[in-house]
């Protein structure tokens, strides 16, 4: 029991420091309080949530109609960037009253979780055929992170159908491409300094290397999946799109995840962070 609670208490406690990092460089620089406020609530008020989660549920096998649920909903977030018309033609927000959700850092992460259940489900063809519709909806939003992230996340993903080399090859090239094409013409809107200048502003303020160490906490939970044969896949596919997103944003104007301004990236994280633990615990249990 008490091994099951400190479980239940990581995805938090590794987003804790970039969080609490984040906040402080915002309050340094004046910027407006809803801004880290919003960060602290999208921390603790879902990572709450997620740790009584696992600290509760039971270890199972994933089921098919999970990974559907998880993808649908991934692709409709990422569809309902488009019902407006965007900022400067481009497409990656929902707005829900006052708050503007950035999609692909809100669903992306209960994507890739969707994706590993196909796969466990044995249910490859509709993985594959989820992943190049969501490579597509990256493309056309226009973001050439996100992009570029999914690839990175697909090698190690798309390795559960490995013996189907030819499926997998393709699909990574494909995906490749429309990461490719999307670098040629990275388009992005004004860069916001609390998000996409967060590292400057910490910089600017001696937090800098606190900041980047805070960063690399983030990747405990995944680590941690990385020495267990059933969780492995998709805890690397989890490490190499954080990587590929922190890499990003050292890169180009993208924001910083967590560290910076917006609860959808912190959201995100704590789902893929609560997924790679459970298929851990699962794992642990021999149902995987």
């Amino acid at each position: 029991m008490k091994k099951r609670i400190l479980w239940s208490a990581v995805p938090v406690l590794s987003a804790l420091p970039a969080v609490l990092i984040g906040s402080l460089v915002m309050r340094l620089h004046g910027v407006s309080a809803s801004a880290y406020l919003q960060n602290l609530a999208a921390l603790l008020i879902p990572g709450v949530g997620f740790g009584v989660y696992l600290s509760v549920a039971r270890p199972a096998k994933p089921k098919a109609w999970h990974g559907y649920a998880a993808m649908l909903a991934c692709l409709a977030a990422l569809g309902c960037t488009f019902l407006d018309s965007g900022t400067d033609g481009i497409h990656r927000w929902i707005q829900v009253g006052p708050f503007a959700l950035h999609a692909a850092f809100l669903f992306m992460p209960l994507a890739l979780a969707g994706m590993d259940i196909l796969f466990t489900a044995g249910k490859p063809h509709a993985a594959y055929a989820c992943v190049l519709l969501t490579g597509v909806a990256l493309f056309l939003q226009p973001d050439a992170s996100m992009s570029g992230a999914l690839v990175m996340a697909m090698v190690p993903m798309l390795w559960h159908d490995r013996k189907n080399s030819v499926l997998y090859g393709t699909v990574l090239f494909v995906l490749f491409v429309l990461a490719a094409v999307s670098w040629l013409r990275p388009e992005s809107p004004e860069p916001v300094l609390q998000a996409e200048g967060i590292l400057e502003l910490a910089k600017a303020s001696g937090w800098r290397l606190a900041s980047l160490l805070s960063l690399m906490i983030l990747f405990c939970p995944f680590a941690a999946g990385l020495f267990r044969t059933s969780s492995r896949l998709v805890s690397a596919a989890n490490l190499l799109f954080y990587a590929a997103l922190l890499a990003a944003a050292c890169t180009g104007t993208f924001p910083v995840p967590v560290i910076g301004s917006g609860a959808s990236p912190i959201i995100g994280y704590l789902m893929a962070a609560t997924h790679a633990i459970r298929r851990l615990r699962a794992d642990e249990s021999g149902l995987l």
